[in-house]
């Protein structure tokens, strides 16, 4: 549980062997870039325009990952998952590969194109139908309707609610023949023949009925031209289903353009790791962030490389600005996850995570308060860290609520609820201590006259001393930097006047009056030297004014302490709609009904218990990182920090074996 020490190295060498040196960097994994500002060269450094793209890789992808879901054929070969592991030999030098794979991308995106110019053929070809489709009920054919030599025909559409309007008008007129030949949807289908002398007549009348002049002049009807137009569209479709069997035939090739994109990333990690340096005309001056711990592995991996190649480096002291490696056991580790989703502790500050681990695993325990819960976080969590890639944030929040699950598991124990069920309370010796000091609801306590449940009291106990803790780390962290006084007063008074305060609640409310008599002297004396030393540190007038804010800042305690209050609402909350679906609607009203009373029952407390679990992992997460980030981390906690990025660890779909 600590945050490593960070050196500045320097390092000098020919320019010609700055690529290879920059893979040897990659490859020890513990070094990263910084920008070399402190040097005049010779030759100034021009920022260079040298960034690949991966958009073309990316898009083959797509296109790869559509063609295998559309086609829904299991036994095909699946798209390559991320996640799977590389050589480090092998990929520093998939330069010499990159050819091979970009034909790849490129043939994928010719089919990808290719896809989707047939598709458009396909979506005009609807289109048509979609025209021909108003001529249905037409049996003849659209070259019937063409003019003679002294007659012109109309053939076309009106809106239905015209259509008797619109004949009545044309059959008005002189040797003109109408006929409603048929309706389709809102529209009619209307066919004049008039004398060619008439033309001009019978144009206007229409136009004024909003006539559509059908533009078919196919030698075959409506139906003959709709069937010709879905057999043409079955063709394409059938070679759409080329086009994608063609693609996922090339999904052997997904795993080499991941590794390609993340080369590419590689690539341009390695261009502005040269724009960050120095050069002269033969050689070029380099700075990277290396752990301390680190200094002879990188120094000798890069002398190994090069003859020609000069280190100096210095550790770079806490209160000035580094990158932050924390160093932690793989279970504390995981949670770090939960620390940077606030912010990643800063250089010169203390690692939370090996005590706040403790403190988040405790009270997801106790605000999920089941044993099957618990199993099923624990089986859930692995089974999910187990199929997501090492050290990415979905495995570490999963395994994060794996150890959750052991303490759910525990404290399932304790309060006897396995999925609702209460199993223990059978057991005489631990239904008298159920019902004394466990029940949510029945086990009371009494303190200065106020019956609240034990349980509350509990959960408000754990905070204080959460707190308490806080204020120990608080101290560490000045002990650290040297401020000892700061550290005493401001930290250790605090934190043994907050723990001599749970002694003293916990004697008064079993009423053992000598021990809390006792007690409560070396408790009002720590408040009152942390109040009357809050301004041992301050200049001038500051000390007086900031002990009348330190006792003022008491009522903070006491908000603090009872924001831990949560830790019982929502344990109670779950509990209690565990019990109704297991005990008041399954075990109460279904069972009893016989065998399909039992059926439903079963799937009421699966179906009940699995949204419970979901919402309460839901809450229990939210709430419990509230308690860490403000109760917690607020009294001693310095963020800000950046994590430490070394070349060539921004990778996105591999990792190195």
């Amino acid at each position: 549980m600590a945050i490593c020490e960070m050196s500045s190295m320097s390092i000098l060498g020919l320019k010609n062997e700055r690529n290879d040196l920059l893979d040897v960097l990659s490859a020890t994994g513990a070094a990263q870039i910084k920008k070399c500002e402190n040097y005049e060269f010779v030759t100034p450094v021009a920022a260079s325009d040298n960034v690949l793209s991966d958009v073309e890789a990316r898009k083959s992808l797509a296109f790869l990952e559509f063609c295998y879901e559309e086609l829904g054929d299991k036994k095909l070969p699946p798209v390559a998952k991320d996640g799977f592991g590389v050589g480090m030999t092998d990929f520093l030098s998939f330069g010499d590969r990159t050819a091979e794979v970009e034909t790849a991308i490129n043939k994928i995106l010719s089919l990808s194109e290719e896809y989707a110019s047939v598709k458009a053929e396909i979506a005009k070809i609807g289109e048509t139908v979609g025209g021909y489709e108003e001529y249905s009920c037409l049996k003849e054919k659209f070259s019937y309707y063409a003019p003679t030599k002294s007659t012109i025909t109309y053939l076309g559409t009106v809106s239905s609610d015209k259509s008797s309007a619109v004949k009545d008008a044309l059959d008005g007129i002189d040797l003109v023949v109408s006929e409603i030949i048929g309706v389709s949807g809102s529209k009619s289908l209307l066919a004049v023949i008039s004398l060619k002398k008439d033309a001009e007549e019978v144009s206007s009348l229409l136009s004024k009925f909003a006539f559509s002049k059908c533009p078919y002049t196919d030698d075959m009807s409506a139906k003959e031209k709709i069937a010709e137009l879905d057999s043409a569209a079955e063709e394409k479709q059938k070679i759409l289903k080329e086009i994608l069997l063609a693609a996922a035939e090339m999904n052997s090739c997904s795993a080499d353009i991941k590794t390609y994109i993340d080369y590419i990333g590689f690539l341009n990690e390695k261009t502005r790791a040269e724009e960050d340096s120095g050069e002269t005309q033969e050689t070029f001056l380099t700075e990277v962030y290396v752990p301390t711990e680190a200094i002879g592995a990188v120094e000798s991996a890069l002398k190994a490389r090069s003859a020609a190649v000069y280190t100096e480096h210095k550790p770079i002291p806490r209160d000035e600005f580094a990158p932050t490696l924390m160093k932690n056991n793989k279970t504390v580790s995981d949670f770090e996850v939960v620390t940077n989703m606030y912010s990643a502790p800063a250089y010169g500050a203390l690692d939370p995570n090996g005590v706040m681990a403790f403190f988040f695993s405790l009270f997801m325990g106790v605000i999920m308060g089941d044993a099957g819960y618990g199993l099923l976080m624990i089986i859930g969590g692995f089974l999910l860290a187990a199929k997501s890639r090492k050290g990415t944030s979905v495995y570490r929040m999963a395994r994060v609520f794996a150890y959750g699950g052991f303490f759910a598991v525990a404290f399932g124990f304790l309060f006897d609820s396995f999925l609702g069920f209460a199993l223990l309370r059978n057991i005489p010796a631990y239904a008298e201590f159920y019902a004394a000091y466990v029940d949510p609801i029945a086990a009371k306590c009494t303190l200065a006259g106020i019956t609240v449940p034990s349980a509350l009291m509990w959960c408000l106990g754990l905070g204080t001393f959460q707190i308490a803790v806080s204020l120990i780390m608080k101290a560490v962290q000045c002990f650290k930097r040297g401020q000892v006084v700061e550290g005493v007063f401001s930290g250790l008074v605090w934190s043994f006047a907050l723990m001599s305060f749970i002694l003293l609640v916990f004697f008064a409310i079993k009423g053992d009056k000598t021990v809390g008599g006792y007690l409560l002297y070396p408790t009002l004396a720590l408040f009152g030297v942390g109040i009357l030393t809050s301004g041992i540190t301050e200049k001038g007038f500051g000390k007086v004014t900031k002990i009348f804010g330190s006792a003022y800042g008491l009522i903070n305690y006491a908000s603090d302490i009872l924001s831990y209050a949560r830790l019982y609402g929502l344990m109670l909350a779950g509990a209690q709609i565990a019990s109704i679906f297991t005990n008041s609607i399954a075990v109460g009203m279904l069972f009893p009904k016989g065998v399909f009373g039992v059926i439903a029952g079963i799937v009421v407390i699966i179906a009940g218990n699995l949204f419970n679990l979901a919402m309460n992992l839901l809450g229990a997460f939210i709430h419990d990182s509230r308690l860490q980030y403000v109760e917690f981390f607020g009294r001693f906690y310095e963020g800000e920090g950046e994590l430490f990025a070394p070349i060539g660890s921004q990778r996105e779909f591999i990792y190195f074996k």
